[in-house]
């Protein structure tokens, strides 16, 4: 092999390294069949929600994913793959569910690492459906607030019992 090539493919790895190791999310995804116009808008969507779509030969990601530990991520590669990458845990998720759900037959999410733990394609697309961390904040928030509400309702029902006038009077 000219070590010119070799030289390059050794760069190659050494990018896709680096932006593993800043990742906190990363998701290895199907496309085949996509137009350019198609992956030019899922790369900008993805951009808005901090995460980077890479495309490289299966063979360079796979030695970039195990170099960092990430060898989970293995199996994953066959047929046209693409490194859906974040610094933030969970970014990008609901971008990718929502392109998958668009694109049935020509993308989809074959499984990632979020964290250093391995979640297979159910479990992102599951992650997906929470809306990222503001959606999974904001969801965490109204499942803790619900028994306070329902108790201040109970109590608001209970004094207009015993006291119909000064629950009314209360409550204006």
């Amino acid at each position: 092999m000219n070590q010119q090539i070799l030289a390059e493919k050794k760069e190659v790895v050494a990018k896709l390294n680096d932006i593993l190791k800043a990742s906190h999310t990363t998701v290895v995804v199907s496309y085949s069949a996509l137009s350019v116009a198609e992956v030019n808008q899922l790369r900008i969507d993805l951009k808005k929600a901090g995460a980077k779509l890479s495309v490289q030969k299966n063979t360079l990601m796979k030695k970039a994913v195990d170099e960092d530990g990430l060898s989970e991520l293995d199996d994953l590669f066959k047929g046209p793959s693409a490194l859906v990458t974040a610094d933030e845990a969970g970014a990008g998720l609901e971008v990718l569910g929502d392109f998958a759900k668009a694109h049935k037959k020509t993308f989809t999410v074959k499984g990632g690492m979020l964290d250093g733990t391995f979640c297979n394609a159910d479990q992102l697309n599951d992650l997906a459906s929470v809306g990222g961390r503001d959606g999974a904040l904001a969801r965490l928030l109204s499942v803790l607030e619900a028994p306070l509400v329902q108790f201040a309702l109970t109590a608001k029902e209970v004094g207009k019992k015993n006291d119909p006038e000064g629950a009314s009077a209360l409550a204006e």
